[in-house]
Parts: C-alpha cells; sequence; structure tokens
C-alpha cells in the first residue's frame, strides 16, 4: 500500500492506494474506498505537480464514474484541499510547504 497525506497543522486526508493493476487504482480515503482510472490518477498528479511549481491552478480527482473525489486548489494565498460526497465533506487551507511531502508521495517529480 502506498500512502499520501494531505495535511496542515490540525488536519491530516489519508489517501491509500490499496489495489491498483494497468486500468484502476483502488483508493482509500478517510476510510472509504473509491475506484479511480489510472490515467485519472496520472492526470491528478500532472495537475498537481504544474500546481505546486507555479504556485497557482487546480488538481481535480475523479472517480470511475466521473464524480468529484478531491480538489487541490494553490493559489497566493495558500493551498485548499477539498473533499467531497461521499466522503465525509470538508474543506482546509494549508500553505505549500505541507505540499511538498505530497508531491513526493504522488511520485511523478519527474514526469513533468
Amino acid at each position: 500500500m502506498h500512502t499520501i497525506e494531505f495535511s496542515n497543522d490540525n488536519e491530516v486526508v489519508r489517501m491509500v492506494i490499496v489495489s491498483a493493476d494497468r486500468e484502476l487504482l483502488e483508493l482509500m480515503i478517510d476510510e472509504r474506498r473509491v475506484t479511480i482510472y489510472v490515467k485519472t490518477y496520472l492526470d491528478f498528479g500532472e495537475a498537481f505537480a504544474k500546481a505546486f511549481h507555479s504556485l497557482k491552478g487546480k488538481a481535480a480527482l475523479r472517480d470511475g464514474e466521473g464524480r468529484h473525489v478531491m480538489d487541490v486548489i494553490f493559489s497566493h494565498r495558500g493551498v485548499s484541499v477539498r473533499l467531497y460526497d461521499p466522503f465525509p465533506e470538508k474543506t482546509f487551507q494549508t500553505d505549500q510547504s505541507y505540499m511538498t511531502e505530497t508531491m513526493r508521495q504522488i511520485g511523478i517529480w519527474n514526469r513533468l
């Protein structure tokens, strides 16, 4: 299993890759499972990396049916992390320094 954490001083959202094949990833986010396409995960990771490096932009993760799972939005004011239903809906603010380890955990440093 591989864990990716989004955090600030008070909150942590853990996204765990429970299983994977060439087409699908099974994720566990805050004790709930979701299935996404590998391509969707890679697109999320690339959008995250682009926003991380430019300090602006949005990375949106959607499930296999196209429903929002998570948004990570970078701006000059900081970083907003938002989870959508069926996960416990929450939004929290953090700053880019907390996203450095997340960037490493996503694992696509060399793809851009």
